[in-house]
């Protein structure tokens, strides 16, 4: 598939998935918690920085002892190079399953979006049609100040 294609796709995807998030109940939900989260953050960044930081320590630790216990296993002889290879491409295959399922899950809602934002789309087509702008200039004689010198000799000349 080319680049452009692939981009093409990942484009229509999101801003489907956007339209979704922004028409839908669900959505709606989302934005509100996403911005009160935002305001909890801005309130107080440092705690939410320390947060993140014991989060990523904390699965930095949990793989590193899973690394250690297998590779005592491996040393020991519990677990072979086949064993080891095996649960590697079990573990592999779990975590295709498990983004093949979340994929699956986003396409089927796209549809669903996509007529949302089409609905949107109308909505405002016909909001847009319905607003009349009057462009027609109106009749507006000159005053005294605009008249040319001449024109205001004319019309002394007519008194």
């Amino acid at each position: 598939m080319s680049k452009l294609l692939k981009n093409v796709i990942i484009g229509l995807a999101s801003g489907a998935a956007a339209a979704y998030f922004l028409s839908t109940e669900k959505g709606k939900e989302l934005q509100k918690k996403a911005t009160k989260a935002y305001q909890a953050y801005k309130e107080n960044p440092s705690e939410y920085h320390q947060k993140a930081k014991d989060k990523a320590t904390e699965y930095t630790d949990l793989a590193v002892d899973t690394f250690n216990d297998y590779k005592q296993k491996f040393e020991s002889g519990e677990l072979t190079t086949d064993e080891f290879l095996e649960v590697v491409k079990e573990k592999g295959q779990a975590a295709a399953d498990y983004a093949s399922e979340k994929v699956s899950e986003f396409t089927s809602k796209v549809p669903d979006a996509v007529d949302e934002a089409e609905d949107v789309k109308e909505d405002t087509e016909a909001e847009v049609a319905d607003i009349i702008i009057d462009y027609t200039a109106k009749d507006e004689t000159p005053s005294n100040e605009t008249k040319t010198e001449s024109e205001k000799s004319e019309e002394d000349t007519k008194e």
